[in-house]
């Protein structure tokens, strides 16, 4: 039965919400109660959210996510494997890695990169080349390395950092030496949540010739779950915010930062209409 408030607007409750826009119940918490990506009303003790919002909210998120195919993901873990092999530090902010976590830390990233990359071609014709180079002993703040300008290459005129989470997170959030430190900082930051499944690995493994006694006895077997097929990586590019708009923080709704403070910006605040990505090339 619909609901209507007294603007005859339609509401959902929060299951019909989550069941529209087809997320998990825990995202739709994180971007709900804590980044206020999606914003609901309270009646009769109950939460419910604008038809209207979640349609915009919605029509945002698929405009914004970029489909990065098998060949893309392919290049992206390869230059993920040679970063790691190449002497990055296994020392990570959970303690020691094996190889395999490192490789799956920095490829988010790498993966964003690519979908950027890939959203300003398509979008605003502008075509941006990347650090490809393997120097894992120095930090590159920057990640737009070059602007290709109708056929002839400049640097950019200001610092671009590309930033990439899970898909459940609600915040940028960075450590408070790449904001602190001159040389570490860039003038815009640019987040992107990365829907990379957490078995995307057994997934590419899962049709190799020594991976199949494994994987017909788990489809053989009714309460094993299947190994999914990995068809492309979707990248939601959630917005812009500049150096400046960074919030000095020593936590964020649901979590409380450790050590010290961080620098933070919630997505429901960064710079994402159609009119903010063009400022943003214009200032490249």
């Amino acid at each position: 039965m619909a609901i209507f408030n007294e603007m005859n607007e339609e509401l959902f409750s929060k299951k019909e919400a989550i069941q529209y826009l087809g997320i998990d119940n825990n995202h739709f918490e994180n971007y709900s109660n804590k980044s206020g990506e999606i914003i609901g009303e309270k009646i009769r003790n109950r939460w419910y959210f604008k038809k209207t919002i979640l349609e915009d909210w919605l029509k945002l998120k698929n405009s914004r996510t970029v489909h990065l195919t098998l060949n893309e993901y392919e290049k992206c873990f390869e230059f993920a494997i040679r970063m790691v092999y190449g002497g990055l530090s296994l020392n990570g902010i959970r303690g020691q890695r094996s190889e395999v976590q490192a490789v799956d830390d920095v490829i988010l990233g790498i993966l964003a990169e690519h979908a950027i990359k890939k959203f300003m071609k398509a979008n605003f014709d502008i075509e941006i080349e990347l650090d490809e180079g393997v120097h894992p002993s120095q930090i590159t703040p920057q990640d737009f390395n070059l602007i290709n300008d109708h056929g002839t290459l400049r640097e950019p005129k200001i610092g671009v950092g590309v930033k990439a989470s899970k898909t459940k997170s609600g915040f940028l959030v960075l450590g408070a030496n790449e904001i602190e430190r001159v040389t570490r900082k860039s003038d815009a930051y640019v987040f992107a949540r990365v829907n990379l499944p957490s078995d995307h690995l057994f997934r590419i493994l899962r049709d190799h010739s020594f991976f199949n006694n494994a994987k017909n006895l788990i489809e053989a077997d009714p309460s094993s779950r299947n190994i999914e097929s990995l068809e492309s990586i979707p990248v939601w590019i959630c917005g812009i915010t500049y150096l400046d708009e960074l919030e000095k923080a020593t936590l964020i709704p649901g979590q409380e930062f450790s050590n010290g403070h961080r620098y933070v910006k919630s997505v429901s605040k960064m710079h994402n209409s159609d009119s903010d990505w063009r400022q943003f090339v214009s200032r490249l």
